[in-house]
């Protein structure tokens, strides 16, 4: 049976889109010292504020499955079945492209075919094969894990608030061990294997599990959580503007001037996967999810820019490294004068708005190429072309 669709996802997707964008704008620019003291704590208060994107396209996840997938049986293999088309092949076909594209632009190649193919395996497999195809590995994995989950969390509404709370305490002790075991087993491992999987923690799902778990909870609980969003906001806005504070403050007090007269800042502390970063993103989450129900659809022009970023994030997503090399560069080309923050807005809208376009004229390809790169984009298909008015020789293509 088809359910209706939840109409703030394509928003939520939205906005986490050009959250990730803008960091990734910013980390041209923010690891380099800066040339004033405002310029650095703007990009640290920039920064800040938006990493709750990652975090936002987990939520999204565990809620699409869970709210798809809440009444009957699960066909876990027809559902695999489906995320492998829509999903891993388009995952493939990008890691394929950037694999090209860095080849060409580097000038690197490999002794051997042998070579080559082992190599582009690995890529496949860590999700190396350009620096945000990480996120995918990642996603792939609450694919395969997806039955487990369901299985502990769709027992009735207290059971599941019972799995929310448990896995958030979960979650902390795991944060704990990600910061204080990890780096001594490190240093103690012996297995190559297990090294490895060490090296690559930040791209295993239990370094994201809760966000999961939280969408998964929203999912089969839509007009609850909505109905507890809307009373206890308000609530959630001071944990959120208190935990900003807090670390703003932070990353403020560990600005320093270099020997060359510029300024520098840890924005480490902004990373994911710590304690207080965990509070502060889960309630930025929630936080965008109210704003979602409530001011957004106030804002008819607003919500139908984030609405069509949203429909198109997939391929948006895969594409916008390719675009943001070349509009970075542009920037700095003829822009090079004005002040950094500047330049990273120039360099943030042009990237955005060029990997839109570029997403969206794949998707209303009249061939299946553009299903390989962007996936099916929610109302961009093409439309059937008409019907003719003699009997057709064969049946008709999938249009």
């Amino acid at each position: 049976m088809l359910k209706r669709k939840i109409s703030e996802i394509d928003l939520l997707r939205g906005i986490s889109f050009l959250a990730i964008v803008l960091q990734h704008a910013l980390a041209s620019f923010i690891y380099l010292p800066a040339s004033s003291a405002s310029n650095a704590l703007v990009s640290a208060f920039l920064l800040l504020l938006i990493r709750f994107a990652v975090p936002m396209f987990v939520f999204i996840t565990g809620l699409v499955l869970f709210y798809n997938h809440s009444d009957g049986e699960l066909d876990y293999p027809q559902m695999l079945k489906r995320r492998f088309s829509q999903v891993f092949i388009p995952y493939f076909v990008w890691t394929l492209f950037y694999f090209v594209w860095i080849s060409l632009i580097s000038g690197a190649g490999a002794n051997s075919e042998t070579a080559l193919l082992a190599r582009l395996a690995r890529l496949i497999v860590s999700g190396e094969g350009y620096y945000h195809l990480w996120f995918m590995v990642m996603i792939l994995q609450f694919y395969l894990v997806f039955p487990l989950f369901r299985y502990v969390v769709r027992r009735g509404r207290h059971w599941a608030i019972a799995v929310l709370g448990a896995s958030c305490l979960l979650y902390f002790a795991y944060l704990w061990g990600y910061h204080h075991l990890v780096p001594g087993l490190y240093e103690r491992a012996s297995l190559p294997l297990f090294k490895t999987l060490l090296d690559y923690r930040d791209r295993i799902f239990l370094s994201w599990f809760f966000y999961f778990i939280l969408g998964g909870f929203a999912g089969l609980y839509i007009d609850r959580l909505r109905s507890i969003l809307r009373r206890f906001q308000s609530v959630n806005w001071v944990v959120n503007i208190a935990a900003f504070a807090v670390i703003f403050h932070q990353m403020a007090q560990t600005l320093t001037t270099t020997p060359e007269g510029l300024y520098a800042i840890n924005y480490q502390l902004t990373l994911p996967l710590s304690y207080l970063m965990m509070v502060y993103l889960i309630s930025s989450v929630l936080t965008f999810y109210h704003l979602s129900l409530t001011w957004l659809p106030r804002h008819q022009w607003i919500r139908r820019l984030l609405r069509a970023f949203g429909q198109c994030s997939f391929g948006c997503y895969f594409a916008h490294p390719f675009v943001l090399h070349y509009t970075d560069a542009f920037t700095r080309a003829n822009f090079g004068g004005l002040n950094t923050i500047v330049q990273i807005m120039i360099t943030f809208v042009a990237c955005a708005g060029l990997t839109l376009l570029l997403s969206y004229g794949l998707s209303r390809m009249r061939t299946p190429v553009g299903d390989l790169f962007v996936g099916r984009v929610p109302g961009a298909r093409r439309k059937a072309m008409p019907a003719p008015t003699h009997p057709p020789v064969a049946p008709p293509l999938d249009v």
